[in-house]
């Protein structure tokens, strides 16, 4: 099994970096929204709260 912080997976990484900023970049231009998801008592999922891109990024 390989460290994922190895030089040779560092290609991989970053990649998946590119990848992750392209996806973010998408969702904002389109205006998407992250939907908050809970379950009731009887296992029914339901949208608790919608929190936009910008706003979920400024969490982190």
């Amino acid at each position: 099994m390989s460290n994922p912080l190895d030089p040779e997976n560092d290609w991989k990484n970053k990649i998946a970096d590119q990848i992750l900023d392209d996806l973010i970049e998408i969702a904002k231009l389109e205006g998407m929204t992250i939907k908050k998801m809970k379950a009731d008592q009887n296992g029914i999922f339901y949208v608790e709260e919608e929190i936009s891109i910008d706003d979920l990024l400024k969490q982190f």
